[in-house]
């Protein structure tokens, strides 16, 4: 019986190597699309700071969306609250998530402003991409859910 542990500890062991070797969908975000767009170093360094600008903004309203959206869950889960109150938590949360996303879209946009246009096509690409690559991620969890369910 003590051998199957010790098994076990060296194949991880050996694992170690592989698993920290850096391959395809592997490195920082930043450093992938920088690849996939051949970025110069000028156009990283820029991106990087454009970023780091606009970093504790989106923070402060991501930490927004969040609690306003907890209000609002917390609010219906109470059947006392009424209509008008769940309006206005509503509104809340509702305003809280078009201010994150305008603040993403002005990040967004200072980026795209940094690349060339053939960079920006080849951006708008690989959004697409990652958007099909979520929406069937989603797709996938709720079917599997709605299997265990």
């Amino acid at each position: 019986m003590k051998t199957l542990p010790s098994a076990a500890l060296l194949l991880a062991l050996l694992a170690l190597p592989l698993a920290a070797q850096s391959g395809p969908g592997r490195g920082p975000r930043l450093e992938r699309i920088s690849q996939a767009l051949q970025l110069t170093e000028a156009q990283k360094a820029s991106i990087l700071t454009i970023r780091e600008k606009h970093r504790p903004a989106l923070i402060t309203r991501r930490d927004a969306v969040k609690h306003a959206r907890i209000d609002l869950r917390t609010a219906l889960k109470d059947p006392a609250i009424p209509d008008a109150q769940l309006r206005t938590l509503y509104d809340r949360a509702s305003s809280a998530r078009f201010e994150l996303i305008l603040a993403q879209r002005s990040l967004r946009r200072e980026v795209q402003a940094q690349l060339t246009p053939d960079q920006q096509s080849r951006a708008a690409e690989l959004r697409g991409v990652a958007r099909a690559r979520l929406t069937e991620g989603v797709r996938h969890r709720r079917r599997s859910a709605a299997l265990a369910g």
